[in-house]
């Protein structure tokens, strides 16, 4: 894969902290869904669920922005 340019990543890091709704540099899982809400309307809660759990790869539960950015690099548009 291509490394990132500074404006994608700054662009990345303004989506994830446009869902970082509390600002505390973590998505959770309510914050998550309402992420795949606006990518994929028909999703549902339990592939929120699924999608949360397999982007928090430490399973703290939360995504932080690292995992955030592997995800988008490689598969958020699945969604």
């Amino acid at each position: 894969m291509e490394a990132l340019t500074d404006k994608q990543l700054e662009e990345i890091q303004n989506h994830f902290k446009f869902f970082d709704r509390d600002n505390n540099g973590r998505i959770d899982l309510e914050e998550f869904a309402e992420l795949l809400a606006v990518l994929s309307p028909d999703s549902n809660p339990e592939q929120a669920k699924e999608g949360f759990s397999l982007i928090d790869t430490n399973g703290s539960g939360y995504i932080e922005f690292d995992e955030f950015l592997s995800w988008w690099k490689t598969c958020w548009w699945e969604y």
